[in-house]
């Protein structure tokens, strides 16, 4: 009982701290507005060129999967939003008055991770929805309503892969403690590697197997290209990198100085 009343106690402050911060705010509402906005670009660029009949189209074309291109891109900001969170108490020398708050750090990390990823899960829910229904619109008469054949389960996965990238993220910059070097290794981890290496035939099929390659395949209604993993084998990746990134943050936090 005392741990949990000190869980609590913890968890309540993170959240205090979180919220009274100006980045947090504006990190979750540009996660959504990126989000939104580049999926009703992306949808009325789409219809534009379907009706032009341009061979910029992709033959594997399905629309519920155009629903998700703002939620892909928008994760980018999530990264960002980790990064500050979790490791800005490092960079400004505030870590040290946390821990003697609270000296447990296994207790410190894993409530910072719990608001973390709460508030992720709560932006991503309102994002992931309304992105959808936005790019949907913006395709016009090809676009599919929310309940068309797999779009539910594609729904879920996206809001589960976002918030799965914020904590494999916010777990990678614990172990590297400076905002500045978690966005330099993250970004280019999460969204320049994976590029690089798709267009690398003899390192295509490795780059399916990373964090936001693995996660992309959840969030997808009808499979694209030459993907080897499912959306359950995408999801149990995800899932493996989010547990190593966790528990490295943890030892990292536990064996090193404030």
């Amino acid at each position: 009982m005392m741990f949990t009343n000190s869980l609590t106690a913890v968890v309540r402050s993170e959240w205090t701290k979180a919220r009274t911060v100006r980045s947090t705010s504006w990190t979750l509402l540009l996660t959504f507005v990126v989000s939104v906005g580049i999926g009703v670009t992306n949808g009325l660029s789409v219809k534009k060129a379907i009706a032009e009949d341009s061979p910029l189209v992709r033959p594997d074309f399905h629309p519920a999967n155009s629903g998700f291109v703002g939620v892909s891109i928008g994760q980018l900001v999530l990264v960002v939003f980790a990064a500050l969170l979790v490791s800005g108490e490092h960079s400004g020398g505030m870590l040290r008055t946390s821990l003697l708050a609270v000296p447990q750090r296994g207790l410190l990390y894993g409530a910072k991770l719990t608001v973390g990823a709460l508030l992720t899960l709560g932006v991503s829910v309102v994002t992931v929805f309304v992105a959808f229904l936005a790019s949907e619109q913006a395709l016009g008469s090809i676009g599919v309503p929310l309940d068309s054949p797999g779009v539910p389960r594609a729904l879920l996965g996206a809001v589960v892969q976002l918030t799965l990238i914020w904590t494999f993220s916010a777990g990678v910059a614990v172990i590297l403690r400076s905002p500045a070097m978690s966005l330099s290794v993250l970004i280019p981890f999460h969204f320049i590697l994976p590029t690089f290496m798709l267009n690398i035939p003899g390192l295509k099929t490795i780059a399916y197997y990373l964090p936001t390659q693995a996660g992309a395949q959840i969030m997808e209604v009808a499979e694209q290209g030459d993907s080897t993993l499912s959306a359950g084998a995408g999801l149990a990746v995800l899932l493996a990198w989010t547990t190593a990134a966790v528990i490295g943050g943890h030892i990292a936090l536990r064996s090193r100085d404030a």
